[in-house]
């Protein structure tokens, strides 16, 4: 790989990929919004979007060996279901168009293990094999932007593109700025009762999932889907590793299905008071379910697994977020 295009170059993923390339020697043209920052000093830019003319963007990917297609819309809002398709559907359509124009050789599309679906059983982690469940798409329009950006991925391998898409599943570390799994440090700082719903989730590090991204350019099989996972973590543990790193004993309270709708009313109440993108009644039934995904494809075909230990990603996130101001520490602990 000797020239990457990257869109979504300044998101959270985006920069640590860019650093991540840059450190190999890999030139790096990153689509950026106009007006926005460079990601860093030593990276080309194109000012635009995913709806700039196919003419530009196919210029602008003209000599490329790879292209990361990881800019995205993330809500979970339903009245975002309109944005959301335009901009991760429409928009990866669009992007994979002018890659072809312009004869770029490999496509990294980025999409997320929520299209993999859930399971109710933490014994029975989920695979790619996974059949695509369309009632949870209907409650959950991110889950169905990306899934149809999937498709159009899929569309454009088996007409001879090579295009590979990777699921990374919840990702923390340093780089979250808008708090999208730091919303539980948060929550974990501010309470003295915290509810432990009875799910879990697959946390994996930011540097991990670059990592993941990178050896899917040199190694994925066309038209594949790569789960891009670290440990499968309960809540119960989850929040309580966080608690450590903040240096917080809030009071966990384990619940059961009786308060799944009670808390559904409450994050509905939360969502239309504070216009709220992260807190909404669907991602309060995740929490009563697993997302719990095996890497092993990834393993096999890409030679990838994630290396940093559960500890070290949430110690490192948490000192990201005080760092930056994102989350104010306790009453008591240090800044």
């Amino acid at each position: 790989m000797k020239r990457a295009f990257i869109t979504g170059a300044t998101g959270y993923i985006g920069r640590c990929l860019v650093r991540k390339l840059a450190s190999r020697g890999v030139s790096i043209t990153a689509m950026v919004r106009p007006g926005a920052a460079q990601p860093m000093d030593e990276v080309q830019s194109f000012a635009g979007d995913l709806f700039s003319p196919i003419d530009q963007l196919t210029d602008a990917m003209r000599g490329h060996d790879v292209l990361f297609h990881l800019a995205a819309a993330v809500s979970f809002a339903p009245s975002a279901r309109e944005e959301l398709e335009r901009v991760n559907s429409e928009g990866t359509r669009r992007i994979l168009d002018a890659a072809k124009a312009a004869d770029v050789g490999r496509v990294v599309v980025v999409s997320s293990a929520c299209t993999i679906g859930l399971s109710a059983s933490a014994s029975h982690p989920l695979d790619e094999n996974a059949p695509f469940n369309e009632a949870l798409s209907q409650r959950n329009p991110y889950l169905a932007s990306k899934y149809l950006a999937e498709r159009h991925a899929m569309d454009a391998a088996d007409r001879g593109r090579h295009v590979v898409i990777v699921n990374p599943t919840t990702v923390f570390g340093p780089g979250d700025r808008t708090l999208n799994s730091g919303t539980m440090f948060q929550q974990i700082a501010r309470a003295r009762v915290m509810p432990v719903p009875p799910g879990g989730t697959n946390v994996v590090d930011v540097s991990d999932v670059c990592d993941g991204l990178i050896a899917a350019a040199q190694r994925g099989h066309c038209g594949r889907r790569y789960i891009l996972g670290g440990h499968n973590a309960h809540f119960a543990e989850l929040f309580r590793e966080i608690a450590r790193r903040i240096g917080r004993s809030p009071l966990f309270v384990p619940i059961g299905n009786y308060a799944r709708l009670p808390m559904r009313g409450m994050a509905w109440a939360i969502q239309h008071a504070t216009g709220s993108r992260i807190i909404t009644p669907q991602i309060v039934d995740d929490t009563f379910a697993y997302k719990f995904y095996s890497n092993h494809r990834a393993a096999v075909d890409l030679n990838w697994s994630p290396k940093t230990p559960l500890s070290e990603t949430l110690s490192a996130a948490w000192e990201y977020y005080k760092r930056e101001g994102l989350i104010e520490p306790p009453l008591g602990e240090a800044a």
